[in-house]
């Protein structure tokens, strides 16, 4: 697990000092309902250059689930759950103004402890993002859609943010 979290951690590290090389870039820090963050999460996002094109996400999120299944898939589980997760992704924004069509794909790497056993365990899932995006260079962004898990689950999702 440490492994895991150290190369996320090292990949966006890279990829912010390789975005900073390529002059003016949009950054964004949003909320994220439902989605790849649990039930609620905030993410960093970053273009590598302007206002579209390729970029990157990363983040924390937090998850409750009262069922025998949960974002990180664990036959036999069952009860009340709370995971804790980091989701990263890598996308791509079509669209030269404001309105973006996005494309990406991503991995969320978690941990979660169920309330009957009191046991953490980790895991981690692929997912990949189909949305809209209303996003400014400067000021309110907005996006609402998909991302499908390798487990063939769709997470809708809605984000609330600020573009700087």
């Amino acid at each position: 697990m440490k492994k895991i979290v150290l190369t996320i951690t090292l990949c966006v590290v890279a990829l912010n000092a390789f975005a900073q090389k390529n002059g003016t870039y949009t950054k964004s820090i949003n909320m994220e309902l439902l989605g790849s963050s649990g039930m609620v999460g905030v993410n960093y996002d970053a273009r590598f250059k302007g206002n579209h094109g390729w970029g990157y996400s990363a983040g924390i999120g937090y998850g409750y689930a009262n069922s025998n299944y949960d974002f990180v898939e664990t036959p036999g589980r069952d009860g009340v759950s709370h995971e804790i997760g980091i989701p990263v992704e890598v996308n791509y924004l079509f669209g030269k103004r404001n309105s973006h069509f996005v494309l990406g794909a991503g991995g969320f790497v978690g941990a979660w402890i169920n309330e009957g056993s009191r046991n953490a365990q980790f895991g981690y899932t692929l997912f990949a993002d189909i949305a809209y995006r209303y996003q400014k260079p400067t000021g309110f962004t907005f996006s609402v859609g998909l991302k499908p898990n390798m487990s063939n689950v769709l997470w809708p999702y809605v984000t609330l943010g600020y573009s700087f």
